[in-house]
């Protein structure tokens, strides 16, 4: 019987695999940029930072701190910073890692080494857990999420896992409160980052910083499972995949920690049709994208070595999250 599932299993990948490539038309590289990468500012202060979450309600850019623990915001011209709210300095040590705009519940997702992923209110600073543990344990440590157009969220769980110890996973939550549920969807993971999921909600995508590559894999009943992950595109240049957004037209954007760079893909092949390169020979550090802006068309770029944060302004607006249908 196990034998006859997987046997459906693989035509049903296959079918759709087939539909998916015949149907789909590879974006080209020209349109992808429509000015150059400018600073925005010189965030004050020693470690790393990450999670750029712009804000629509109040046109602020907010980010993490990571060792410091604040969750500070800016202005998109650079003019205003302030540490908005502070989470606990964690001694040296990364506490809470990115943060993505829940632009349905108008809350800043917050994922946190130690904590889990939290919501926060940027009008009343009420901050929740949402969620902390899986099977009355603690998680190795959340680092990114992504959520469908029904809101349930997928997470990335890397910290404390590499290539000699790849024991990351990637879960999938739905619903709220006590009708909540956890489920594991992807493990034996060597420090996956990133995750993004592919507008028709069929593909999603993760950024394993410890092999240097994307995987991808197939949704499978409603998102509750994946199916034969495979390598999407693998890099040659020192570090690993870190945050990554998307834009409506299914363009993968990853921050590249270590080669200072954003790389653009295409989402059928996985080609490079774009490096965004951080103009400053010390920025190797990227960490993390996001969109934003008046029109959704600005992408923002943290990176930690020199804590800077970037803007570029492209053609296609980011899709939001969850994603309008």
């Amino acid at each position: 019987m196990r034998g006859v599932m997987n046997l459906k299993k693989w035509f049903i990948f296959v079918l759709i695999l087939g539909l998916t490539f015949s149907m789909a038309q590879l974006t080209e590289a020209q349109g992808i940029l429509k000015g150059k990468v400018q600073k925005v500012a010189v965030i004050p202060g020693m470690g790393m930072i990450d999670g750029p979450a712009y804000n629509p309600d109040d046109g602020m850019l907010y980010f993490i701190e990571m060792e410091a623990g604040w969750v500070s915001r800016i202005t998109t011209d650079g003019k205003n910073y302030e540490q908005f709210y502070n989470l606990g300095k964690m001694g040296g040590t990364v506490g809470a890692k990115s943060m993505r705009w829940d632009m349905r519940n108008k809350k800043l997702l917050i994922l946190h080494r130690d904590f889990g992923i939290l919501s926060l209110d940027p009008k009343t600073k009420e901050l929740v857990t949402l969620i902390d543990t899986y099977k009355e344990e603690r998680f190795n440590g959340p680092d990114d999420l992504i959520q469908d157009s029904a809101g349930n969220i997928y997470f990335s769980d890397p910290w404390g896992t590499s290539v000699s110890n790849p024991k990351g996973a990637v879960y999938r939550v739905v619903g709220s409160g006590l009708a909540r549920k956890i489920v594991k969807i992807m493990d034996n993971l060597a420090f996956p980052d990133g995750i993004l999921i592919s507008p028709d909600e069929s593909w999603i995508y993760v950024g394993e910083l410890g092999t240097n590559r994307i995987l991808r894999a197939f949704l499978i009943d409603g998102g509750r499972e994946t199916l034969f992950p495979h390598v999407f595109t693998s890099f040659d240049t020192a570090g690993g995949p870190d945050g990554m957004v998307m834009d409506v037209k299914g363009n993968i954007y990853m921050a590249h920690w270590g080669a200072g760079k954003v790389y653009v893909m295409e989402p059928q092949k996985g080609q490079i049709i774009e490096e965004i390169a951080i103009p400053d020979p010390g920025g190797v550090f990227t960490t993390n994208v996001g969109f934003g802006g008046p029109n959704n068309t600005t992408l923002f770029i943290t990176e930690s070595a020199q804590r800077t944060i970037w803007k570029v302004e492209v053609v296609n607006p980011g899709m939001t999250m969850p994603p309008e249908k």
